[in-house]
């Protein structure tokens, strides 16, 4: 662990992620050799790409810190934490029971909400789980069968690496696999355009890539919004959570609140995070 730390080290910043945290170094190229405290967080690859959007802006009020960002998963996140590996773990979920000791703080630092998307023109303007699962994984394959017209079902996906392709496999599939048929995107972008062009095609967006090209579909009655993400009424979102050791460090927690203030979360909100604070 420690030769693993000692390299981030080294390098300043971990590969993967980095880019937007990357790019903030760049900006300040002085700060490497300045540098005299480290910030080094691991975990969550969904996390990750709303932490490194802070990274600029932290470096900004705290000169004298190096930070370095990589993903590997919340559990991975978590351990590296929990053996002095890093300083903060990224998660997409709360502590469990089996996970939680009285010297880690678990952060709720913003909700991302994944929109269930068609054409404009579509009819269907609600759906429940079930038919979700039935849509996704090639049961139900034809509108007619929830009551629209009588067309073929277009399936669209993201591609396996995504992360929301893995939380929609979770959560709506449950662990099944998506139709054989499925047509997949190696961007969000690229498949919102899509759907914007077929009538019949179906898919799913986080909140940061809804647009006016397509329309949001209601989940079990419950439309997507922030008051609905807040209040745990829609279904199909993700908590953000940034986990500290209360014995740790004095810049891990001063990062910790720069993401919970005005300013932080003016950033997430930016980029399609529902605000959890003020």
């Amino acid at each position: 662990m420690m030769e693993r730390r000692q390299f981030l080290r080294n390098l300043g910043i971990a590969a993967g992620v980095g880019g937007a945290v990357l790019a903030g170094l760049i900006t300040y190229p002085y700060l490497i050799a300045r540098a005299k405290k480290e910030l080094m967080i691991s975990g969550s690859l969904a996390v990750s790409r709303y932490i490194a959007l802070l990274a600029a802006p932290f470096i900004e009020k705290h000169p004298h810190v190096k930070i370095a960002i990589e993903g590997g998963g919340s559990v991975a996140g978590l351990v590296a934490l929990d053996n002095g590996g890093i300083d903060l773990a990224m998660m997409s979920r709360d502590l469990n029971l089996e996970e939680f000791n009285l010297d880690l703080h678990s952060n709720l630092i913003g909700i991302e909400g994944i929109a269930i998307v068609t054409h404009p023109s579509m009819n269907i303007n609600n759906v429940s789980m079930d038919q979700l699962d039935g849509i996704f994984e090639g049961t139900i394959t034809n509108w007619k069968q929830l009551g629209g017209p009588h067309e073929k079902i277009n399936v669209y996906s993201r591609n396996e690496g995504s992360s929301t392709r893995a939380f929609v496999e979770d959560v709506i599939l449950k662990g099944a696999k998506f139709a054989r048929d499925v047509k997949v995107f190696d961007s969000a972008i690229a498949m919102s355009d899509a759907i914007a062009k077929d009538p019949y095609g179906i898919g799913y967006l986080t909140n940061k890539n809804l647009n006016d090209q397509v329309k949001t579909v209601a989940i079990n009655g419950v439309q997507i919004s922030d008051k609905t993400l807040l209040l745990k009424l829609y279904p199909l979102s993700r908590d953000m959570f940034l986990v500290n050791k209360n014995s740790g460090s004095d810049v891990a927690k001063d990062f910790v609140r720069f993401s919970l203030s005005a300013e932080g979360q003016g950033v997430f909100v930016k980029h399609g995070l529902t605000q959890v604070s003020r």
